[in-house]
């Protein structure tokens, strides 16, 4: 082979290894793996609805951290199929090498495409030694955050709080605390 072909060979192979890297890691779609497993689920028709029971959803993201939602029953939504409405739910976030996140409700919107879960209703989260009750605890899944809302009570060994919300961060387990209303304040109390 001659010197100039063998350059444009090895040219357009630079060039197809370039390309072969830059799918496998920008185009390719890799945020997270999906995975869907069920314990038992029958779905029979009950008034024009499907009713869905002992439902095991669970997945884990790109940095292994394992998301698993339980419920007793459930249904899918009429208008919207990617969304089902579940009862008597159960939460675990294992946060690789952080611990682990239980919330208990209720209720429970859980988006199929998404896996973002709405939990309402006699809202528990427990993470550690940390507690907190509310109405309403939102979980983005692709964000990694939790958004805690409506008559929120925080507590652990020592201290109680009392805010309209609470951000938590999954991935730098920073969270934030506010009111809605800036004219009220955040209750707090806090034992040494």
């Amino acid at each position: 082979m001659s010197r100039p072909l063998l350059i444009q060979f090895g040219i357009l192979s630079l060039i197809l290894v370039i390309i072969f890297f830059s799918y496998k890691l920008f185009l390719r779609d890799n945020n997270y793996e999906k995975k869907l497993s069920e314990k038992k689920i029958e779905i029979k028709e009950n008034n024009a609805s499907n009713k869905i029971e002992s439902l095991k959803y669970s997945s884990i993201d790109k940095n292994g951290n394992k998301y698993e939602i339980f419920s007793n029953s459930g249904e899918v939504n009429e208008i919207n199929n990617n969304l089902l409405e579940l009862n008597n739910v159960y939460a675990q976030i294992d946060l690789k090498k952080s611990g682990v996140v239980y919330i208990y409700a209720n209720n429970a919107k859980y988006n199929k495409l998404t896996l973002d879960t709405h939990f309402y209703n006699n809202v528990r989260l427990n993470y550690k030694n940390h507690n907190i009750n509310s109405n309403d605890i939102f979980l983005n899944y692709l964000e990694k955050k939790i958004k805690i809302e409506n008559n929120v009570m925080y507590n652990d060994h020592n201290n109680t709080l009392n805010a309209d919300i609470v951000e938590f961060d999954l991935i730098t387990k920073m969270s934030k605390i506010y009111m809605i209303d800036k004219n009220n304040k955040i209750k707090a109390l806090v034992k040494n």
